[in-house]
């Protein structure tokens, strides 16, 4: 019989699928798990849109973007980082959030992501977003690539860019926590009707994450944990808090879902009809996942 496969696209591996690759619980699971790596969230967004794919990981305020834009029909199914580390970087010699807006700023996108935070930090500061000169460059190594080449003044990064930008020269200007304190990280999320039509593989899927994610939170294994993360480009300092903040469970967060849906109002990127957490998070396919792994 041919084994199952799941088609997901990603940014970066986030820390419970460089688990799960290094252990191999995907294949143990009974899955094939192909990974696609993105250059921008559009493509991960319209990919879900039209079957492209059955995984996309994203941050929450993606996916909401994404059923606004393309009517996706995405829910979340698991939260595979507890929180989202971000800084907004300027290139050599950009040290403040004005010197940032008097040239490019990378972007992945001008209407969801972590470009909303910058929003906030903008407003915070009294300059207009408007007057900013925001280039859809696209994803976070296309952006790192671009603010190390010179060719723009500043962007947001995460890890384990923010480590490699600040090795070359790269400047700090603030942390996304210091905006956005509760802002969730990653998820991974899937069309509703996927996970209907193909429920075995969403739940071997989960599975398989779970049990990664559980011997990743065994304090006994915290040096194989650490060392595949550093393997995968982490540094080590960001290796040591992805174990330290692990999600129990995996299990998707009310406040971080409250933050984006408060940051989004706030910048004005507020669909009329706010969704709802409990429409949004598929809290029985993931509870039913563990539930059968423990069978």
């Amino acid at each position: 019989m041919q084994t199952p496969l799941v088609r997901q696209i990603l940014f970066v591996a986030p820390a419970p699928i460089v688990w799960a690759e290094h252990l191999g619980t995907f294949a143990s699971e009974g899955l094939k798990v192909e990974t696609t790596q993105t250059t921008s969230s559009d493509q991960i967004g319209q990919g879900l849109a039209d079957g492209s794919w059955d995984i996309g990981i994203g941050v929450v305020d993606n996916v909401v973007a994404w059923n606004a834009r393309f009517a996706a029909g995405l829910r979340i199914l698991a939260q595979l980082e507890s929180s989202q580390p971000m800084a907004f970087c300027g290139g050599p010699g950009v040290a403040t959030l004005a010197e940032a807006t008097r040239g490019p700023i990378a972007v992945d996108a001008t209407s969801n992501g972590f470009v909303l935070v910058l929003y906030r930090a903008l407003a915070d500061a009294g300059i207009d977003r408007n007057d900013c000169d925001f280039q859809k460059v696209g994803g976070v190594r296309e952006r790192f690539e671009a603010l190390t080449a010179g060719r723009v003044s500043a962007t947001m990064l995460v890890p384990p860019f923010i480590d490699m930008a600040l090795s070359r020269g790269c400047i700090r200007i603030f942390d996304g926590a210091e905006l956005a304190p509760a802002y969730p990280g990653v998820v991974a999320t899937a069309r509703g009707a996927w996970t209907v039509a193909d429920r075995a593989s969403a739940l071997a899927y989960l599975r398989a994450l779970q049990r990664a994610n559980d011997w990743a939170m065994d304090p006994g294994n915290r040096a194989g944990v650490i060392a595949a993360l550093v393997n995968a480009r982490y540094s080590p300092d960001a290796a040591a808090r992805l174990v330290q903040h692990a999600v129990p469970g995996l299990e998707p967060s009310r406040p971080g879902w409250d933050e984006t849906i408060g940051l989004r109002r706030d910048v004005g990127l507020l669909p009329d009809a706010p969704p709802r957490f409990e429409d949004i998070a598929d809290l029985e396919l993931l509870a039913s996942a563990r539930v059968s792994g423990n069978r």
